[in-house]
């Protein structure tokens, strides 16, 4: 969605076009390439839709608001992929996100004040989790030379022309920038899950900021792929 798409609907409009989203990812079976096409779009119309709320905003620093937020927003969004089948239509879509975002962020924070943010997820829900993001790398680069697809996109992210990438750090660990998890994910082919362990993070933290940044540099990526 470009920027200012939204001012562009009315709110029945906007609300209407989540409905079909929805509707249209339910059409299709688990799994399958045109439910997670849905679903992506489904997942970027409503993280740019200025509508998410922020429960709890005024009870936390900033910096620990971000981070727990972030946390159960990707919770959120996976809760949202896994149960699509079971959205009740008589609500609006952002009626039923907020009211998981809220739930979500309470879980969060009860197991922050537990023992941290320290849960990771199995590995299909990351892949879930994480890609609904990293599939737009695939508008990126080439179709026509599949072969090359891999090489393309080690030689941008290794080379780094602007160096954008480098300059992308994790907070709180400071060394690790974009480029050493993309570098990680996509060259060494290791998982989210491995990636997070090595560094002392949930898979969650770490898709946060891999996601939120990815979506910053989606222009750089399509400029030189």
């Amino acid at each position: 969605m470009n920027e200012g798409f939204e001012s562009a609907l009315s709110g029945d409009d906007f609300d209407q076009l989540l409905q079909r989203l929805v509707e249209e990812a339910q059409q299709h079976p688990p799994q399958s390439p045109q439910r997670q096409r849905a679903l992506q779009k489904l997942v970027s119309e409503i993280l740019q839709s200025n509508r998410l709320r922020h429960p709890q905003r005024d009870s936390w620093l900033l910096n620990l608001y971000e981070d727990l937020y972030n946390e159960a927003l990707q919770k959120t969004l996976l809760e949202i992929c896994q149960n699509i089948d079971y959205y009740n239509s008589e609500h609006q879509v952002m009626a039923w996100v907020n009211f998981l975002l809220k739930n979500r962020f309470i879980d969060v924070v009860n197991d922050y004040k537990k023992q941290g943010i320290t849960y990771i997820p199995k590995s299909e829900k990351e892949q879930i989790t994480c890609f609904l993001f990293l599939d737009d790398l695939e508008q990126c680069i080439p179709l026509e030379d599949q072969r090359s697809d891999d090489e393309l996109l080690r030689h941008f992210l290794e080379d780094d022309p602007e160096n954008l990438l480098k300059n992308e750090r994790l907070r709180n660990n400071s060394e690790v920038t974009f480029q050493d998890l993309a570098l990680a994910k996509f060259v060494e082919d290791r998982t989210w899950t491995e990636i997070a362990a090595n560094l002392g993070i949930s898979v969650q933290t770490l898709c946060s900021f891999f996601n939120r940044r990815l979506q910053k540099l989606m222009p750089y990526f399509k400029k030189y792929l």
